[in-house]
């Protein structure tokens, strides 16, 4: 089975953050290093009510593009043992592109 998603949200994979490598100093159990606010991710597919121009030339999220979106919006979905992570199209801040 496939996950395809509906209502305005792409599904994503996003880019696996850094750890940062280990410094020597001692933490407080239970400390965690802050997150970005925004991350890297790559779209892998997208609703049919999502935001289609022609300035785009059809779909503006298209599959395997790069975008940016805000970490704290995404959310992961289980179904029949699988994980997908899924966000609302309006929380895409940006896309990334290749320096030409």
């Amino acid at each position: 089975m496939n996950f395809r998603p509906q209502n305005r949200y792409l599904l994503v994979q996003t880019q696996a953050q850094q750890d940062a490598e280990n410094t020597g100093v001692l933490l407080p159990e239970g400390y965690s290093l802050p997150k970005d606010k925004y991350v890297m991710a790559t779209i892998l597919d997208s609703a049919e009510d999502c935001k289609r121009e022609a300035v785009y030339g059809g779909a503006l999220y298209k599959e395997g593009s790069k975008v940016v979106v805000d970490s704290s919006m995404i959310e992961a979905v289980s179904v029949s043992g699988e994980t997908y992570e899924i966000v609302l199209e309006n929380y895409v801040v940006g896309f990334m592109q290749d320096n030409e």
